[in-house]
């Protein structure tokens, strides 16, 4: 299932799917009550055992060597090519009965757009295309102040907004309930279902598939700071469900919520890959970095490919720089060959020769890179 099959971009990096009872844990789920979606991130190394040491399903280590990470000229052959998306927030819907769906209804979806393309074009592994014309337009209209008709008009010759090879479009539902007569609770409910599209065909695709996220009001507020007293059926006190300014910030938290657990799953979807140049007793050194979206703190599987067999060999932390990454091996594979490696690179550098390859992939959102980064 590559997106190089399904339509002209080459996005087919390695997926990870849901791993089913007999496969390796490499992530963990914190689970939330009242069905609501839960974070997948990645395990850290220090916690794999022998067992959840594997290559993750539908990984695609064929032609890395193509690669030249120019931006605007990659190799269509790369996998590691960044598509170019478009996203919209587009279906809205809103359900509820009782008090406050008015303000739930004024809702205004623009800023979760500006804060969905803010948040995934941070992890590199997109080339978002900006729907924020208001920014874009008073930026214009600045260097035309400041440099003149003349070099703005060179300023902005021979380029144009980039074409999308794909759109991504979220739904929402925004529902309400609130219980009790006189003293009750507000209790909101997000839910976020996303969708890939190629513009070109209009197909929905099955890649990535991100799926529905609900959130609840509970993960973001104390139930007590939604609290409101009624007296002849009349608002009297506590959360002011019928104002939209505070509705709107009890929303927000919520979208940023969706939106973080979003993006988890478009890490464990499109891992980083990365090619290992060399392992010196513990340390590997990848010939990627940023540049291939490598997140600080990556936990990544570091495996031997030869003639289309895999065999991994350990579980690595990772820190990239801009167009390397260096990490440590913090667990080896019980296996012979990872023994053989290992005790190779004791004794110095260990280089794959022979037409052996060692890569490194991801197995999904860096522990506390929410906390730091979103």
């Amino acid at each position: 299932m590559k997106f190089a099959k399904l339509a002209v971009s080459a996005i087919a990096l390695s997926v990870l799917v849901a791993c089913q009872s007999t496969a390796p844990s490499q992530t963990q789920s914190t689970k939330v009550s009242n069905r609501s979606s839960g974070v997948n991130v990645a395990k850290a190394p220090e916690q794999f055992n022998d067992s959840d040491i594997s290559v993750p399903a539908f990984f695609n280590t064929q032609g890395l060597e193509n690669c030249t990470f120019d931006v605007d000229n990659e190799h269509p052959a790369c996998p590691l090519k960044k598509p170019i998306v478009r996203m919209y927030f587009s279906g809205t819907d809103v359900g509820g009965e009782g008090q406050g769906v008015d303000a739930l209804r004024a809702y205004d979806d623009t800023q979760l757009l500006f804060m969905l393309e803010n948040q995934f074009s941070g992890i590199n592994r997109y080339r978002i295309v900006t729907r924020d014309d208001a920014v874009i337009d008073a930026e214009s209209a600045t260097v035309l102040e400041q440099q003149g008709a003349a070099k703005a008009a060179d300023y902005f010759s021979g380029s144009g907004p980039l074409l999308p090879d794909y759109v991504v479009k979220i739904d929402t539902l925004r529902t309400v309930k609130n219980e009790g007569s006189i003293t009750g609770w507000m209790d909101y409910t997000l839910e976020l279902t996303a969708a890939t599209i190629n513009p070109r065909t209009r197909e929905i695709m099955s890649y990535p598939n991100l799926g529905k996220v609900r959130v609840k009001s509970e993960e973001v507020r104390d139930r007590s700071e939604l609290k409101f007293i009624m007296a002849n059926n009349r608002y009297v006190s506590g959360f002011r469900y019928n104002d939209s300014a505070h509705v709107n910030a009890v929303i927000n938290d919520m979208a940023s919520r969706g939106i973080d657990i979003l993006l988890t799953r478009m890490l464990s979807e499109i891992p980083a890959s990365a090619q290992v140049l060399g392992i010196k007793g513990d340390q590997i050194s990848l010939d990627r970095g940023q540049n291939a979206g490598v997140l600080p703190n990556e936990t990544m599987i570091v495996f031997q490919y030869e003639a289309g067999f895999v065999e991994p060999i350990g579980v690595a932390r990772v820190q990239p720089s801009i167009n390397s990454a260096n990490g440590t091996i913090v667990r080896w594979k019980n296996s012979r060959l990872a023994d053989q490696i290992e005790r190779s690179a004791s004794n110095g550098i260990y280089r794959p020769s022979n037409g052996v390859k060692i890569f490194a992939i991801s197995v999904g959102t860096p522990a506390g890179f929410l906390e730091n980064r979103t």
